[in-house]
């Protein structure tokens, strides 16, 4: 909320700043004497500035301004339903899969908490995601570049597929060419453009660049630094284990590109082992990023026999995370601020307790995961 007051008034989002005193009257943010530089690529700010201008702007009302945040994560998932049911329909044409997808994404627990509650906009990158991999698969690369672009532009969290369109065997060298430019000159006006529009300085030094890759925590077995050092960031001594996605990610390229496959059930199925490789060996992993793994299992198992006990466990596990890491309580900050307050008073009781349940309940999401990615290196996509 307050980055959209900050862009709306022409300051820049990505430097400290006291909070402002336009939301001083609603007592909601004592606690906050600044906030940090919010950490999202420069869509969603200026989305969020737009939101501003057109609620809070004119109806100073906090609701409504909350309200209005919502709608496009809302829309979000609304149109990221239809289109995994849509894709069902088109590739497999059976209807009772179709209508499990959109169900689930539309009034699933996990996909609500961590979306329109939380105000989190995963889904919106999944729509994205989803709709340049069905472009690349019925050959339109253009709108296949687009559309990835825009969604590596919200979340970084879309890295591990931007190549995925590039090694389909169908594509033409035409198409590959047609796919990088477009991909990068979209890419290029979505995050370099705002900055010099707008006057906020660049974000050039390394340290903005490697920050993200610094986190360690979420659902990886990293939540252990927290019980040790208190703290969720690598140390310099292992900071390389930020990175390690990256050798990962590659390595799963390789095994796809020898094994490449057109049909659709193998493009949706090299999408889901590419973005666990990401998620498995990123040293830091949100609750929320697991909004971009459901709707492409969903996809993968058009033509199979859906797994519904793997599938569930795919959300289930991350569900219970979300109440182990305190994310579930601090949703209810807008309506009952001292909340945060009541889980500090709290958790000097049971932190270890939880830290350490925490930890416990994260291994039972990463061995299925793992085990996904080893036959998927292993080269027998199908499984």
């Amino acid at each position: 909320m307050a980055t959209g007051y900050f862009v709306s008034s022409g300051i820049d989002p990505y430097v400290t700043h006291p909070f402002p005193s336009v939301f001083s009257g609603f007592h909601l943010f004592g606690a906050f004497s600044s906030l940090p530089s919010i950490g999202y690529f420069p869509p969603w700010p200026l989305l969020l500035g737009l939101i501003y201008r057109l609620s809070f702007n004119v109806i100073p009302n906090i609701f409504v301004y909350n309200f209005a945040i919502k709608v496009p994560v809302i829309a979000g998932n609304v149109c990221l339903a239809y289109l995994v049911r849509n894709i069902i329909l088109k590739f497999s044409a059976d209807a009772k899969k179709a209508r499990f997808a959109w169900l689930f994404i539309l009034f699933n627990p996990f996909v609500l908490l961590t979306t329109v509650a939380w105000g989190e906009f995963d889904t919106i990158v999944a729509l994205f995601c989803i709709a340049s991999l069905y472009f690349s698969i019925i050959g339109k690369s253009k709108e296949s570049a687009a559309s990835m672009a825009l969604s590596v532009a919200l979340k970084p969290i879309a890295l591990p597929l931007v190549g995925l369109p590039l090694i389909l065997p169908s594509n033409s060298s035409r198409k590959r060419l047609e796919y990088v430019v477009i991909f990068v000159l979209v890419l290029g006006a979505c995050y370099f453009m705002p900055f010099f529009l707008e006057g906020w300085p660049f974000p050039w030094s390394s340290s903005d660049w490697a920050a993200p890759n610094g986190m360690a925590g979420g659902l990886t077995p990293f939540n252990l630094l927290e019980i040790y050092n208190d703290s969720t960031k690598l140390p310099l001594s292992v900071s390389f284990l930020g990175y390690l996605w990256i050798p990962a990610v590659l390595l799963g390229y390789l095994v796809i590109y020898r094994n490449r496959k057109t049909s659709p059930n193998d493009v949706f199925s090299n999408a889901v082992g590419l973005v666990l490789i990401f998620f498995l060996t990123r040293s830091w992993l949100s609750e929320t990023n697991i909004n971009l793994i459901l709707p492409l299992m969903l996809l993968a198992a058009t033509t199979k026999e859906l797994n519904f006990r793997n599938f569930h466990f795919a959300w289930i596990i991350p569900l219970v995370f979300l109440f182990l890491n305190t994310s579930f309580p601090q949703l209810f900050f807008f309506v009952y601020p001292s909340v945060l307050t009541v889980i500090a008073q709290v958790d000097q009781q049971i932190r270890n307790i939880r830290l350490w349940a925490r930890f416990v309940v994260v291994i039972p999401w990463q061995i299925p995961a793992w085990n996904v990615v080893i036959k998927k290196l292993h080269g027998n996509p199908r499984k």
